[in-house]
């Protein structure tokens, strides 16, 4: 590899490493002497970075872009014959690097498991193999675990504790697609941060510009963000979207109908008010199709609400016809019973009229009939000076009065004889069932109890008054 030319070790990088920024390469081969196998192994994760520090790092920075990268002029492929060259080197080198990051996986998560916490932060912090690295992986626990170890790296928040308070942009733990779709839904735009492990500006980008109180508040309150570390399945496959040609990588994304566009992108190193004025530039300058849907959606909520409300006047209207029907039917029924109640009244007093009408008839028809019976059988009235003549006297209640002359010897059935022979007005107050009283002393004379007393035997001798009681209604 000594006579190899530096496009061509560029070249190799590249095809090795799978890294199509070849100002990255060069880069990388510059901060090691132009030493192809060391650059190989740094650019797969199983070296680090030279002795070199930071202040012999190169120096030349992107420029920010409000579009969307694509590869400049002059990128360089390499050959076939450079390809093959490079195959067995890269397929050892994988093998190896594979099976490394295997091991310490499995180590590091025995180790997290029984370590007490602080040192399984650390473990958590050793850097994994390249096969690893790029294994599909879950993008929550991929999110989580960038947030984790962001908040390590700068001290912010507690690194075991998601919902903890962090010096950094509240970066979703989801998927970028997941964001997107967040985003959408928040009618925002999505704040994206790429972060490259490798990258020597990727540390003081997020000490300083990420965990700027200034910039951190800008963008919760105006955006949707999500960060994640491109050596992760779902913040790999944003990148190779988006292709960044450097990083610290900054984008502004948008969402609409389904499909994102680059708003924005910042690569490189740069400043917290610098990529905040970015940002607010970008966002301003294309938050036309945001805002046109903030208002179909508030059109939208307003005529939902509008159609709720009139629904609900609908309904409150059918609901007082109903309550009206119900209570005219109710009304209704109540009269109908009511007249049904003084129909059925009107008949029974109808019927009970008639009844005590014809009963009245059959009492009037059976004192009459007893009436004419009496009168042909009853004892002549003895003379005045016969001996012993009893004069009784019958006080009826129509205030009339009638006197006849009796034996001694006459029973009480002669006496009821009489009274049921009466005719005239005082026949009237006859009925079919009557007591004849006495005051002094006080005796009721009852027809069948009292028929064959004599009226000396009854105190009636030689004159008495009776007063007349019907008994019918007893």
């Amino acid at each position: 590899m000594a006579d190899m030319s530096l496009d061509e070790k560029v070249a190799t990088l590249a095809s090795i490493s799978g890294n199509e920024d070849l100002d990255y390469c060069r880069q990388l081969l510059d901060a090691h002497d132009n030493n192809l196998e060391t650059a190989v192994n740094v650019a797969i994760g199983v070296a680090p970075h030279a002795g070199r520090d930071q202040a012999t790092a190169p120096t030349e920075r992107p420029t920010h872009r409000a579009h969307a990268p694509r590869p400049g002029p002059g990128l360089v492929h390499p050959s076939p014959l450079l390809t093959l060259l490079g195959l067995p080197v890269r397929l050892g080198v994988g093998i190896v690097s594979g099976v490394v990051g295997l091991a310490l996986n499995v180590v590091g998560g025995v180790l997290s498991a029984v370590l007490p916490r602080g040192l399984a932060r650390r473990v958590r912090a050793l850097p994994a193999g390249a096969g690893a690295a790029r294994a599909a992986d879950d993008p929550i626990v991929a999110a989580l675990e960038f947030r984790r170890d962001l908040a390590a790296a700068v001290g912010g928040g507690d690194e075991d504790d998601e919902t903890s308070p962090t010096f950094f942009p509240e970066f979703l733990a989801a998927s970028h697609r997941d964001a997107l779709r967040e985003a959408q839904r928040q009618l925002k735009f999505l704040f994206v941060y790429l972060h490259s492990h490798d990258h020597p500006d990727a540390h003081a980008f997020c000490a300083d510009v990420l965990c700027d109180p200034a910039f951190k508040a800008f963008v919760d309150d105006r955006f949707v963000c999500w960060a994640g570390d491109v050596r992760r399945a779902d913040a790999h496959a944003l990148a190779a979207a988006l292709k960044p040609s450097a990083f610290p990588y900054a984008a502004l994304l948008q969402s609409a109908g389904g499909r994102a566009s680059l708003v924005m992108a910042c690569e490189g190193a740069t400043s917290a008010r610098d990529l905040r004025d970015l940002l607010e530039r970008a966002s301003d300058a294309h938050a036309a199709p945001l805002a046109a849907a903030r208002a179909a959606r508030a059109e939208n909520e307003r005529a939902r609400s509008l159609r709720d409300e009139q629904d609900a006047a609908f309904r409150e209207s059918l609901e007082a016809d109903a309550r009206r029907e119900a209570a005219a039917a109710a009304a209704e029924e109540e009269a109908s019973r009511l007249a049904e109640a003084e129909a059925r009244a009107a008949a029974e007093a109808a019927a009970a009229e008639a009844a005590a009408a014809e009963a009245l008839r059959a009492r009037e028809a059976l004192v009459a009939r007893r009436r004419l019976e009496k009168a042909q059988s009853m004892k002549t009235e003895p003379a005045a000076d016969a001996a012993g003549v009893c004069k009784v006297a019958v006080k009826l209640p129509g205030g009339g009065r009638r006197e006849r002359r009796f034996l001694e010897t006459d029973t009480l059935r002669d006496v009821f004889d009489f009274v049921d022979a009466l005719d005239g007005d005082d026949a009237a107050a006859v009925g079919v069932r009557y007591s004849l009283v006495s005051n002094f002393p006080r005796r009721v004379f009852g027809r069948e109890r009292d028929a064959a007393t004599t009226l000396g035997d009854g105190g009636l001798a030689p004159q008495a008054m009776l007063m007349y009681r019907l008994d019918d209604d007893e």
